[in-house]
């Protein structure tokens, strides 16, 4: 055992102890789960060659966004001729998932034969 002095006074510090200890931002960064926060845009990827299949319509996307959750969603050009970030396509009524432009051509054609 030593002996520290202290504004409080001697106290005996046990040796086994460690002398120094570093707080890092991993005490409160790392172990933090945020329970209120929305998730935000953490990068936005090209989307070229991929289309979104709402009702029969194939809607060309633009760019899929990368949430801080860990999804991932397609935005096309709006209305508006605008694209914004925050608009998911996959929150359309008749959403009915992704698929690579070439199989989208591929579809249109045989939708204009009637096959």
């Amino acid at each position: 055992m030593r002996v520290m002095n202290t504004t409080g006074g001697p106290r005996y510090i046990d040796s086994m102890r460690p002398g120094h200890v570093v707080n890092t931002s991993r005490v409160t960064d790392e172990d933090m789960e945020i329970l209120d926060e929305e998730p935000e845009i953490i990068g936005v990827l090209p989307a070229s060659g991929w289309a979104a299949v709402v009702g029969e319509r194939f809607v060309p996307l633009v760019v899929f966004v990368a949430m801080d959750s860990g999804k991932l969603y397609g935005v096309a050009v709006g209305n508006d001729g605008k694209v914004d970030l925050e608009d998911n396509i996959e929150k359309a009524v008749d959403f009915n998932g992704y698929l690579q432009t070439t199989h989208t051509n591929e579809l249109q054609k045989e939708n204009q034969h009637g096959l």
